[in-house]
């Protein structure tokens, strides 16, 4: 009987466990952790993905300018080589205009060329950002299978455990089981086995009289330290 209230006892472990187990799943916070962190990216990603568009507009921009005061200076050339009757002064401003324009789309290519460099480095973090994204995306989601499996676990060993203790308590007098279940209210547990005079529960030696007690097979024993029960004889009832 002893035997089978030290088996009720490691089944009420393992519920307390696994019951502890599911409130204390680290995964909990670590998904919390994770999702934080995700979302903290997105949002970078989301800036730069913002920051390369813009580039790729004012590109646009550019070359829409750069495009327009070519078509300016086709314009312009064509009136100063096309017809000379326009008199000397006019002929000298045309050639001015030609210049500014041809000076303003110089300028106007040198910020083209660093938006190139620029739309480049932009792209780069914005495809490392994208796998960073993919990357946490997977953990996280890896994270949360593993915590669900652990639960579904926890929850199996648990309806076990209460099968487990129930199939036990129907095997045990109702005497011995009630007297079991209070000290196990009070204490934790409520049987326990001698070992070389050492109780299991309390661990310190028991008196002689116990010793003595449990070799004459009394009907229960207890430990006469932490009061747990050592010793059963059912056939005294």
């Amino acid at each position: 009987m002893i035997n089978l209230l030290i088996e009720i006892q490691k089944n009420m472990g393992i519920i307390k466990k696994n019951r502890k187990d599911i409130k204390e799943d680290s995964n909990v916070s670590l998904l919390k952790e994770m999702k934080k962190e995700f979302e903290a990216e997105k949002l970078n990603y989301k800036n730069i993905d913002n920051k390369f568009k813009k580039i790729e507009e004012d590109m646009k921009e550019l070359e829409e300018k750069i495009s327009k005061l070519k078509g300016d200076i086709k314009i312009d050339e064509n009136k100063l080589y096309g017809d000379m009757k326009y008199d000397l002064k006019f002929m000298e401003t045309l050639e001015k205009s030609i210049k500014l324009k041809e000076n303003d789309i110089k300028k106007l290519e040198e910020d083209s060329l660093n938006l190139m460099y620029e739309e480049e480095n932009t792209s780069k973090e914005r495809s490392k950002s994208r796998k960073k994204l993919m990357y946490l995306k997977e953990k996280f989601y890896n994270c949360k299978e593993s915590s669900s499996e652990n639960r579904v676990r926890a929850k199996e060993n648990i309806v076990k455990a209460e099968g487990n203790i129930k199939e036990f308590e129907q095997r045990i007098p109702k005497e011995l089981l009630d007297e079991f279940n209070e000290l196990c209210s009070v204490k934790g547990t409520g049987a326990a086995v001698i070992s070389k005079g050492v109780c299991s529960g309390c661990k310190m030696k028991v008196s002689a009289v116990t010793v003595d007690d449990i070799k004459k097979n009394k009907h229960i024993v207890y430990c006469d330290n932490c009061g747990r029960i050592v010793h059963y004889n059912h056939s005294i009832e």
